[in-house]
C-alpha cells in the first residue's frame, strides 16, 4: 500500500458545503415596494443558479414562517408557496404562524386535503412540539433528519418559539422547551455519525443567542421569527449563527468548510444576497405566478388588490421606532389606531354611557411598513394580516370593550415588561398618551395582578387630554386578536361589542378617505430612559 493511500482518508476528511438560507416569507410570493423587491421566482432563480455553480454541495433551508402576510395566503391558505418552495429548499422548520389557523388546518394544507391536491413533500421538522395521539401532524413533521452533501453527513433539526401569545391555548400545550428539544436532537444525530449539525430555528435573534448557542453538540443556527437581516454570521459560544431578514427581500449564502476528523468548522465566505429587481426571475414559475395572482383578483371577496389605487403615502410610514428615540409611537401605528377609533365614532354604533374613546393595537400585530407612494389594497393586508375569516376571507374583526381605568393601567404596564427585548408587547394608541421608563426594573405577572406599577408613569397617562381616572370606564376599540390576549391576561372588559368589520377593510377605507397618508411620530408614546 502507498504512502498517498495511507493518508488519502485524512486529505478527504476536509469538505465544502454551501448553505442557502430563508425565514419569515410570509406569502410574499409577488414583489413588493417601490423597488419590487423580493418575489418568490427571483429567490427560486438565486438558488438554482447557485446550485449550477456548486452542483451537488448545496444544502438549502428554509427556518419558518412561510404563511400569513398577504392576500396570496388568504386566498390559497399557503399551499401554493408550499408547492413552489418544493423545488427551491431541502427542507423547512415550522414558525408560529404556520399554526394561525390551528393544528387540524395546518394538517389539511400539508396533506392537500384543504385543496384537493397533493401532499407536501417538502420536509417538514419541529422538534419542540408534542403532538397528541392520532394527529397526522405527528407523522408528517420530524423532529430532526440526516442528509449527506459532499461526503458530509448532516444532522437537520427544528424548534419553534414558545412564547404563549402567538398560539391558541389548544397548540400552547403541545409546546415543549426548544432547548432542551435542540439538546436531545443533536445528541441522537452525533450518535448517529453526524459531521455536522444544523438547527433550523424559529426562536429569534436573542433566543438563538442567549440560549441556542449553550446547547452543546449545534454547529450552526439558522434562525428566524426576529426578522433580523444579520449581514455578517455571528460566532457565539462557538457557535454560527445567520438569519436573513424576512419577505424574500433576503437570501443568505453561507460557505463552510468541515472538518470530518476534528469536527472543526470553518466560514470561508458568506453573503447576504438582496433580492432586487435586477434579480432575475426563474421562468418556470411565471406562468403558475400569473394564474395564482389572477385567482385572487378575480376573487369577488378581494378584488384588485394588486393594482386599485387606495391612497398615496407622502414618505414610508413606518411600523417600527429607531432604537434609541424617546417617541415609541410610529407613523404607521398612529394611522391604525386613528383608523380604528375613527370608524366607531363616524359609523353611528351606539356605545352605552358617555365614556371617553380610545384605540389600541400591538405592535406584534402590525407586520409591515407603508412605502411612499402608490398604497394597494395588498400593501394594508401586509400592514394588517393576522387573523383569517373563511368566509370573507379577511383578517381579524374590530371590538370595542368598556374597561375600567385601572384595567388600562394595568394593561399598559404589562405592554411596557419586555420592551428592552422585544416591541411584540407594546401598544399604539390613539386618544391617549402616555409614558414610561425602560430603565426601572419590569414587574413580574404576580406583582401585576398584585397591581404593582414600575414603568409606566400614572401621571402621564391623558384621555383626550385629561388625566386618567382609575376608577372611570372607558370604551376602547381595538382588533379581536389584541382582545382575546388581554382577556388570557384576566383584563376581563365588563361590556364587550362586535362591530362587524374587519381591519383590512377599516384601515382601508380610512386611507381612502384621507388620500394622502402624511402620518408620523408625534410623541403619543414616550420612554422616559431615552430622553437626553
Amino acid at each position: 500500500m502507498s504512502i498517498f493511500m495511507l493518508f488519502l482518508p485524512v486529505l478527504c476528511s476536509a469538505q465544502e458545503l454551501v448553505i442557502l438560507h430563508a425565514n419569515d416569507t410570509h406569502s410574499h410570493i409577488f414583489p413588493y415596494g417601490p423597488d419590487k423587491w423580493g418575489g418568490i421566482a427571483r429567490v427560486s432563480h438565486l438558488i438554482e443558479k447557485a446550485r449550477h455553480a456548486n452542483g451537488g454541495n448545496i444544502l438549502s433551508l428554509h427556518a419558518g414562517d412561510a404563511f400569513v402576510g398577504t392576500f396570496a395566503f388568504n386566498k390559497y391558505l399557503g399551499y401554493a408557496e408550499l408547492k413552489m418552495m418544493e423545488e427551491m429548499y431541502d427542507v423547512w422548520c415550522l414558525g408560529n404562524h404556520e399554526f394561525d389557523l390551528g393544528p387540524d388546518n395546518l394538517a389539511a394544507i400539508l396533506t392537500g386535503i384543504a385543496t384537493g391536491g397533493s401532499p407536501v413533500t417538502l420536509p417538514t421538522l419541529c422538534a419542540n412540539i408534542q403532538w397528541p395521539e392520532g394527529n397526522p401532524l405527528g407523522q408528517f413533521v420530524k423532529p430532526y433528519m440526516i442528509v449527506s452533501r459532499n461526503g458530509i453527513r448532516i444532522g437537520l433539526i427544528g424548534v419553534v418559539t414558545t412564547d404563549p401569545f402567538n398560539y391558541s391555548a389548544e397548540v400552547n400545550a403541545m409546546l415543549s422547551d426548544p432547548y432542551e428539544a435542540a439538546g436531545v436532537s443533536a445528541q441522537i444525530l452525533r450518535s448517529q455519525g453526524c459531521d455536522l449539525v444544523i438547527v433550523l430555528s424559529h426562536l429569534g435573534k436573542l433566543q438563538d443567542e442567549y440560549g441556542l448557542s449553550e446547547v452543546p453538540g449545534i454547529d450552526i443556527i439558522v434562525g428566524g421569527h426576529s426578522h433580523d437581516a444579520i449581514s455578517e454570521p455571528e460566532i457565539v459560544n462557538g457557535k454560527i449563527i445567520v438569519q436573513a431578514g424576512a419577505f424574500n427581500r433576503y437570501l443568505g449564502e453561507l460557505k463552510i468548510h468541515v472538518d470530518r476528523g476534528s469536527g472543526r468548522v470553518d466560514i470561508l465566505d458568506y453573503r447576504l444576497h438582496e433580492v432586487t429587481k435586477g434579480v432575475k426571475k426563474d421562468l418556470r414559475l411565471l406562468s403558475q405566478l400569473k394564474d395564482l395572482k389572477f385567482g385572487i383578483e378575480t376573487d369577488p371577496r378581494f378584488g384588485k388588490v394588486y393594482t386599485q389605487h387606495v391612497a398615496t403615502a407622502k414618505w414610508d410610514l413606518e411600523e417600527k421606532s429607531e432604537p434609541d428615540d424617546p417617541q415609541r409611537d410610529t407613523a404607521l401605528g398612529n394611522l391604525i389606531t386613528d383608523a380604528l377609533r375613527d370608524v366607531v365614532e363616524s359609523s353611528g354604533l351606539q356605545l352605552p354611557g358617555n365614556f371617553p374613546l380610545i384605540a389600541f393595537e400591538a405592535n406584534g400585530y402590525i407586520a409591515h411598513k407603508i412605502y411612499e407612494g402608490k398604497v394597494v389594497g395588498n400593501d394594508v393586508l401586509r400592514a394588517v394580516p393576522y387573523g383569517y375569516d373563511p368566509i370573507s376571507g379577511l383578517n381579524s374583526k374590530v371590538k370595542v370593550a368598556l374597561l375600567a381605568g385601572a384595567q388600562l393601567l394595568a394593561g399598559l404596564e404589562f405592554s411596557t415588561t419586555v420592551v428592552e427585548y422585544t416591541d411584540e408587547l407594546s401598544l399604539q394608541a390613539s386618544g391617549i398618551t402616555f409614558a414610561y421608563d425602560s430603565s426601572k426594573p419590569a414587574v413580574t405577572d404576580e406583582e401585576l395582578l398584585e397591581g404593582k406599577i414600575s414603568r409606566i408613569d400614572p401621571t402621564s397617562i391623558l384621555i383626550d387630554g385629561q388625566p386618567i381616572d382609575l376608577e372611570g370606564l372607558y370604551w376602547v376599540v381595538l382588533d379581536e386578536l389584541l382582545l382575546n390576549f388581554l382577556t388570557s391576561m384576566n383584563l376581563l372588559p365588563f361590556e364587550e361589542i362586535d362591530t362587524r368589520m374587519f381591519v383590512y377593510n377599516v384601515v382601508k377605507d380610512y386611507m381612502i378617505k384621507l388620500k394622502v397618508l402624511r402620518y408620523e411620530s408625534e410623541g403619543r408614546i414616550l420612554d422616559t430612559a431615552k430622553l437626553e
